[in-house]
């Protein structure tokens, strides 16, 4: 009977200790652990997978914490649990616990400063990281978010997206507008392009050079032109007006770079801007001439492509090929592409590398094509003493960071020099005809540029260069006045007048008497801009030229601070990159971008994810 008793009492005990946790999300009478909470009772199936937050209009899904409006019924709920967990009936129901009323573990509220700083730095990561806007829904990343700080709550993907982003690309941007606000040059590189989800965009990017003589590259925007299924130059030129309005640097812009296309011409005739042809697109026109010959595309380049497919779709081949390389460091075959010349000269190289594995290979394996011959191995060698210095070129005027279209006429004049001397030391036939067909084309489609005012005064302002970086004595001289008429203009434009030194007022001065009438002429004597233009111009080109690895401007920044008619210029010229490359780079940001998990990614969107993404430098 005692025993009875006993275990009537604890049962009766425990019973008053029961907490009904679908009532505590309802709200309660009274506090936890000091008596029952009598609250009314969900009887809705959905609520064993839900939870009511604290405002009481909407509920958490406690499988993947979505949160939607209650709306006084369950069929929002059922509808997500029928969408995100068709099994929901079979999946164990989530245990109910009351370790967030015991653990009272508060996160931070969306004002606070902490919250804010990790937001902002969340929306960077994504930007810069190239992340899609899901990654905020991955369980991994969300376990990763709760171990380095568990007050911090991730924001949603629509918050994410449609406030953070939005206000990073604000900030940004005016930063952006300020400084472009109190530039006088710049000069613009556009191309356009087609995305994975076959949408036509309009890349634009601007290069300035700030007042500390930094230079520096912006995307201005990736739209689609105003009427999207026309691509004639009259809509590309509207295009790029309206990017120029926008940001206020319609008269600022002294340069379109753009590549060879004739709708791309015609456009900057309609601007009336100057047009510089991408240097490195001019290029890749001139070797593929080259390589698109018989002699070479029908025989050894053939050849070659048909080997690195060979390995490239036989899984044996190829690891054979690695199995052979491991005395040495193991190389891969590279295939061309035929859009990049230099992906043939890279090919050429690998194979000229890897030839006598390639060939031990080949000769071991059934059904595979022969190797190259000693003829044909000679002519490859050839062909890459010849191609070595296009290469050499194409890198250095695609760098962004650093001046370029100094580079132009001075390369020019270099790879023309380079291909005369390689002429004797051909060991081929095919190598000299390549060689002799090379410095043809040059004369063609490379020489030109040095009757251009852009690249001409860029070489002549770069102090590296100078007149000594041109091919001809003429060209160089013609530049020259075209620089003395430009500092001309801008000494008259600034009412440039040069005070005369103390030295020379001290010699000036009259020692007698009678020669007292001098004072008044002297005192009224005043140089001409004309006259200015000159000394400056004769006084810079006088002085030695800076060392060839040297920045042209740290030149300028440091040194002739009496001559700033001339900084001017150089400001306004040494802007203009030499190639569009920095406009194509942004269609293989935009293809990381707008990939296989966002193809759906709106044309908005993408415009400012990729400027967030080049314009990072603007926050650091």
């Amino acid at each position: 009977m005692e025993k009875f008793l006993k275990r009537s009492k604890t049962d009766s005990a425990s019973k008053e200790n029961v907490i009904d946790i679908g009532n505590i999300n309802s709200g309660s009478e009274s506090d936890i652990g000091f008596e029952k909470i009598r609250t009314r009772k969900m009887s809705s199936e959905a609520w064993a997978f839900f939870e009511k937050t604290k405002d009481g209009k909407h509920a958490k899904c406690r499988v993947c914490s979505q949160t939607y409006k209650t709306s006084g019924n369950t069929s929002n709920l059922f509808d997500h649990l029928k969408r995100a967990h068709p099994t929901f009936r079979e999946l164990p129901k989530p245990a109910n616990t009351i370790k967030p009323f015991l653990k009272n573990v508060e996160t931070y509220a969306n004002t606070s400063e902490r919250k804010q700083a990790i937001d902002s730095a969340l929306m960077g990561m994504i930007a810069s990281d190239v992340q899609p806007f899901s990654i905020v829904n991955d369980k991994g990343f969300q376990k990763f978010i709760k171990c380095l700080d568990p007050r911090y709550e991730l924001p949603s993907r629509n918050t994410l997206q449609n406030v953070h982003m939005a206000n990073l690309h604000k900030k940004i941007k005016d930063k952006l507008q300020d400084i472009l606000n109190e530039v006088d040059y710049c000069s613009i590189t556009t191309d356009c392009w087609t995305s994975r989800a076959n949408e036509g965009y309009l890349t634009v990017t601007c290069h300035f050079i700030t007042n500390e003589f930094t230079l520096r590259s912006a995307v201005l925007s990736t739209k689609k032109l105003l009427v999207a299924t026309n691509h004639g130059s009259d809509n590309i030129a509207s295009s790029l007006r309206a990017v120029f309005n926008e940001w206020g640097i319609m008269e600022k812009v002294v340069c379109v770079v753009t590549d060879n296309d004739s709708t791309m011409i015609k456009a900057c005739e309609l601007l009336q801007k100057r047009h510089l042809p991408c240097y490195a697109h001019t290029i890749n026109l001139l070797v593929q001439d080259c390589l698109n010959q018989t002699f070479i595309k029908e025989n050894v380049l053939a050849k070659c492509k048909r080997i690195v497919t060979f390995f490239k779709s036989s899984t044996i081949a190829y690891q054979k090929f690695k199995d052979i390389q491991a005395t040495v460091k193991p190389y891969s075959l590279l295939q061309e592409v035929p859009t990049r010349w230099n992906s043939a000269y890279r090919m050429i190289e690998r194979i000229l590398l890897t030839n006598d594995f390639i060939s031990t290979v080949l000769l071991a394996t059934s059904k595979a094509p022969s190797p190259l011959t000693a003829d044909e191995i000679d002519f490859l060698k050839d062909l890459k003493e010849i191609l070595s210095p296009f290469e050499n070129a194409t890198v250095q005027t695609s760098l962004s960071s650093s001046v370029s279209v100094s580079l132009i006429i001075p390369l020019t004049c270099g790879l023309f020099q380079s291909l005369q001397e390689l002429k004797g030391k051909m060991k081929t036939p095919e190598g000299l005809q390549a060689c002799l067909f090379l410095i043809e084309r040059i004369k063609k489609r490379l020489f030109p540029y040095e009757d251009r005012t852009a690249t001409r005064l860029g070489t002549l302002l770069d102090p590296r260069f100078k007149k000594e970086g041109f091919r001809s004595v003429f060209n160089a001289d013609q530049a020259s006045k075209v620089l003395e008429n430009e500092m001309a203009a801008i000494c008259k434009g600034h009412s440039s007048t040069v005070e005369p030194s103390t030295s020379q007022s001290m010699n000036n001065e009259p020692q007698q008497p009678l020669l007292n009438f001098m004072k008044s002429k002297i005192a009224n004597k005043v140089r001409t801009s004309r006259v200015d233009a000159i000394v400056y111009t004769r006084q810079y080109f006088e002085n030695e030229n800076a060392p060839t690895e040297s920045d042209p401007l740290e030149y300028w920044r440091y040194n002739a601070n009496d001559m700033s008619s001339l900084k001017i210029c150089a400001t306004r010229y040494l802007c203009i990159p030499a190639t569009s490359t920095e406009s194509e780079r942004m269609f293989s940001k935009a293809g990381l971008i707008i990939s296989d998990r966002r193809t759906c990614l709106k044309s908005k969107n993408v415009d400012i994810l990729l400027f967030l993404n080049k314009n990072d430098w603007i926050t650091q």
